[in-house]
């Protein structure tokens, strides 16, 4: 079995079924994905499911149970969970020699949120305005199910571990990637960061300063950030991020670009206020998106900005 890539036709074999190996998906900080055609045990038929290949060899202790702490987070959750916003998992297990650590879940055809913007960004389009609400709502309803029901902090949520998966006729997104998550005793409790963890461009200003926070805020703070770089494109979000940043630390207001409304802004800055205590809750934010005022507000401030334009 290799140690660290896997060709094609490869086989998995778990305590629950057999995974054959179709193609690389991608990587992360901790590992590769792999799409598998995967048989469960007495099973005629197979299912696409993908599965990550975490090389154990080489790291600390400490990551290595990080690691392990991710398969047992997700299996905890997904035993329990029917919140459709979270990648659901299937199956975990080692190989003999314990050098790899293999997490299954389930395979999301329209990969994640970073390769779509990174599309419009590169075609030069916007998105529209009603599927950022969308999207913001279906992040933000996955994010709350972790809040309230799991008392986890994801402390690493990106575009990159948002997963797009195609229900019917409807986009679904699902978060993924545990690898970083803080179980806290209480969403009122006020802890300190022993260490900075997470992607420093969607990290809030608590995380980089290692100050006492309710761990919760800081997956707001990066809501907020991805609402921000769905509104902006096709700009890139690198190139605004000294901008926001230095405007959130002075205290100052950050504007989304004309065509959406004051609202829309408030709602922004309400996400990523400099004041943690100030910033909305996950439920708070997902009763904005769904809001049908919002989006009628959207639909004409759109027709608004074309006649402009025309």
């Amino acid at each position: 079995m290799p140690s660290s890539t896997m060709d094609p036709n490869n086989t998995f074999e778990s305590l629950k079924g057999v995974y054959k190996i179709v193609k690389k998906l991608g990587e992360g900080g901790f590992g590769e994905v792999y799409l598998t055609d995967y048989t469960v045990k007495n099973a005629s038929n197979s299912e696409q499911a993908a599965l990550k290949e975490i090389a154990l060899r080489g790291i600390d202790e400490e990551e290595k149970e990080e690691c392990k702490k991710e398969a047992e987070l997700m299996e905890r959750i997904s035993k329990s969970s029917t919140n459709q916003h979270i990648v659901k998992y299937l199956d975990s297990f080692m190989t003999p020699d314990h050098r790899n650590l293999y997490i299954a879940m389930d395979y999301c055809s329209r990969g994640d949120l970073s390769s779509k913007i990174k599309a419009n960004v590169r075609s030069e389009r916007q998105f529209d305005p009603e599927i950022i609400y969308d999207y913001i709502y279906q992040i933000a309803d996955g994010i709350n199910e972790l809040h309230t029901k799991y008392k986890i902090a994801h402390r690493d949520l990106k575009p990159a571990n948002i997963l797009i998966a195609l229900e019917g006729d409807k986009e679904v997104l699902k978060i993924s990637d545990f690898g970083m998550v803080k179980v806290i005793e209480s969403l009122n409790i006020t802890q300190s960061h022993s260490k900075q963890c997470g992607t420093p461009r969607y990290m809030s200003p608590e995380q980089h300063a290692l100050a006492p926070c309710r761990f919760y805020v800081v997956d707001i703070w990066a809501i907020g950030i991805i609402f921000y770089e769905l509104c902006i494109a096709p700009k890139r979000l690198a190139n605004e991020m000294e901008d926001l940043w230095e405007k959130v630390m002075d205290g100052q207001r950050v504007y989304l670009p004309s065509r959406y409304s004051a609202a829309d802004t408030t709602w922004l800055n309400r996400m990523i206020a400099k004041k943690p205590d100030e910033r909305m809750s996950a439920d708070q934010i997902c009763d904005k998106a769904k809001d049908p005022n919002n989006r009628n507000q959207a639909r004409e401030n759109i027709l608004f900005y074309c006649k402009k334009l025309c």
